[in-house]
């Protein structure tokens, strides 16, 4: 069963990024376990590699706009089938590199395009547990020359692309052990270049792990361009005090320039809406930008060399993400006037989606 700062961090990246495939290594559970951890994400599908006893463990969730074909699997890796959109399809194969150096040897054989067909867009995700060079590794003792040799032969032997991460260098953190942090690179994406080629703007991002001692990793094949955010007046603001003197600041504070009248309120809206915007950032500090800027403080620390302060201070800022998660639910509780839910039930998304639908019944 997840654990529930787990499930919290899972339902953020869901919440925030909005996935339509996830993938879960060394679950540690059955498949009933991980059907009811789909339900609370809220996903359509799902295909699971029980765990032996409790270790390992395999699963991928999918929503309803993909449509996946699972056609081989074992404990170490999942291959898959995926259609989407107007895309042709592609292979993905979610992969779980074995903790033990002579499995993990077997396992890249296994994994090797045999057939040769490099037409065939595809890519491999997941945890390999291994590295392409000493570089994405950092702690007491460096990586075996013979294991970095025999993974670099496998990303040479089958042509694919290791995409370039975004946000952070490293991808797996251990527990301080005489005084240092071992740090190393073993999660990644490697495309063949028709994949690439297909998904030209695709980005890989890993988020600073929380619950884990693994980042998560956010691969996006088309990323949307960032659109300008319209003025929205916030109901909320109202119930301020200082709300009415704001407005009246902004309005105010346009010089008459013997413009004409239309000019003159343009400006004058123009001018109350930006001190409006200022005063809400400077007083209103939402939940969900907290959490934002305590990831960024987070993953400056996890990036920094060990000391027992960072270390510290990591652990406090963890708490203070999950403290935020349960501050998040009862802000969306509250604005959704939905009272005969508790807050412990953890129905944020039911809040948020209530909230939406209350707003869309008022226009």
């Amino acid at each position: 069963m997840a654990a529930p700062s787990t499930v919290h961090e899972l339902k953020s990246i869901c919440k925030y990024h909005r996935p339509s495939i996830l993938f879960l290594m060394e679950t540690k559970a059955s498949k009933a376990s991980c059907d009811r951890v789909r339900r609370k994400l809220c996903f359509d599908n799902l295909f699971c590699v029980e765990s032996r006893g409790l270790s390992g463990g395999l699963c991928i969730f999918w929503k309803s706009n993909v449509n996946i074909h699972v056609y081989a699997w074992c404990d170490n890796f999942i291959k898959t089938r995926v259609s989407s959109g107007n895309n042709e399809d592609w292979e993905s194969t979610f992969v779980y590199g074995h903790p033990d150096y002579k499995k993990r040897k077997e396992l890249w054989k296994e994994l090797s395009f045999v057939d040769n067909n490099l037409t065939l867009p595809r890519i491999l995700i997941g945890d390999f547990n291994d590295v392409i060079s000493q570089d994405e590794k950092v702690g007491l003792h460096p990586k075996p020359s013979s294991q970095i040799e025999s993974f670099r032969n496998f990303v040479h032997e089958n042509a694919v692309l290791d995409l370039e991460l975004q946000g952070m260098k490293y991808t797996w953190f251990s527990n301080p052990r005489n005084g240092c942090v071992t740090k190393e690179r073993l999660d990644r994406v490697l495309a063949i270049w028709e994949w690439r080629k297909m998904f030209q703007n695709a980005t890989l991002s890993a988020l600073p792990p929380i619950s884990s001692d693994h980042t998560p990793l956010i691969l996006n094949v088309n990323p949307r361009r960032r659109r300008r955010k319209n003025f929205k007046f916030e109901a909320f603001w109202v119930d301020h005090a200082d709300c009415d003197s704001v407005i009246r600041r902004g309005w105010s504070s346009a010089a008459n320039t013997g413009d004409d009248i239309w000019t003159n309120l343009t400006r004058r809206t123009q001018n109350f809406k930006e001190e409006l915007v200022k005063w809400s950032r400077d007083s209103f500090k939402r939940a969900d930008v907290e959490i934002g800027n305590l990831k960024c403080r987070l993953k400056h620390m996890q990036e920094a060399d060990y000391s027992e302060a960072r270390q510290e201070e990591t652990n406090n800022l963890k708490l203070e993400i999950t403290k935020l998660w349960r501050q998040e639910e009862k802000y969306w509780g509250q604005r959704s006037r939905i009272k005969w839910l508790k807050f412990g039930d953890k129905n944020t998304s039911f809040f948020h989606a209530s909230t939406i639908q209350r707003k869309t019944e008022i226009r």
